[in-house]
């Protein structure tokens, strides 16, 4: 019986760590996106493409643990602040919490 929630308990520690890395891939896959538009100077689809990293994002810290939460945590403030500046049309700035989220999203998703 032990054996069986050892399998168990591993299996849904398994699925719960790849459901993380997929989202946080996701996640820095359109942080990547929206900062390359952002260096073009496109603020609107900078933002639409961060929305989508944030959603992302909050979905990989559910199943996430340990310091990798916290990366992807720290990741999601910045794609928050990232959101609200370009929205208020400052692109450059809403360029460097992308920087610094895509940093934490590639540190969160090891």
């Amino acid at each position: 019986m032990n054996k069986i929630i050892l399998i168990i308990s591993f299996l849904l520690s398994f699925s719960f760590s790849v459901l993380a890395e997929e989202h946080a891939d996701a996640a820095l896959e359109h942080a990547n996106t929206a900062l390359a538009e952002g260096k073009h100077g496109n603020v609107g689809v900078l933002a639409e493409h961060a929305i989508q990293a944030e959603k992302h994002a909050e979905q990989a810290v559910q199943v996430a643990n340990g310091p990798a939460k916290a990366h992807i945590e720290s990741g999601i403030k910045h794609l928050h602040e990232a959101i609200k500046l370009a929205n208020a049309g400052h692109g450059s700035k809403a360029d460097q919490h992308l920087e610094t989220a895509i940093e934490h999203l590639k540190a969160g998703d090891k």
